[in-house]
């Protein structure tokens, strides 16, 4: 089984001397979650993207869960709006969730979190099956449908959609090469 000889110890170290983010903060004795991540060349990873029509946003924060010797990569994100009727804080966040931030810009309110897991050693196509199943089908996310712009190829793209899921690859790698 892959992974199966590391203890949260030995992740948080590997993690980082790998300068995977600022700061990895430790929930209890089975996750680790990175704040303030960096992109590869150390600059901040942009974790934030916004609807241009809607002005929903999204934020994003990874994570790793041991679990019986077994990683799961975890996905974290913030929905959030300029909508002042609804908004959750860090009360609202339940069990694991608890280790993560709510990612929200200052003008707007969070109105949900969605923690998404799958294995470490999944590949892109386990990775995008498990985004498409935990998130993407949800009805609440429905406005990620209605981001569409047209790619140099003159293909229309559902632009937030394929940031959450390169962003979500490109930090799973990341950490896979970093336990290497």
């Amino acid at each position: 089984m892959p992974y199966s000889h590391y203890d949260l110890a030995t992740l948080k170290a590997q993690l980082e001397q790998a300068q995977l983010a600022d700061f990895l903060y430790q929930h209890q004795q089975h996750m680790l979650v990175l704040q303030e991540a960096f992109d590869e060349d150390g600059s901040a990873l942009n974790t934030f993207v916004q609807h241009e029509f809607s002005a929903d946003q999204i934020g994003l924060q990874f994570g790793l869960r041991l679990s019986d010797h077994n990683i799961e990569f975890l996905i974290g994100l913030t929905h959030s709006n300029q909508d002042r009727g609804y908004e959750i804080g860090a009360g609202n966040l339940k069990g694991d969730q608890k280790a993560f931030n709510l990612m929200y810009a200052f003008y707007n309110y969070p109105k949900a979190f969605y923690l998404v897991s799958m294995p470490l050693a999944s590949t892109s196509s386990q990775l995008e099956q498990a985004i498409e199943q935990q998130l993407f089908q949800r009805p609440e996310l429905a406005f990620l449908d209605t981001a569409v712009k047209t790619n140099p190829m003159g293909e229309q793209v559902q632009w937030m959609k394929s940031f959450i899921v390169q962003q979500s690859l490109n930090m799973k790698v990341r950490i896979q090469t970093s336990l290497i």
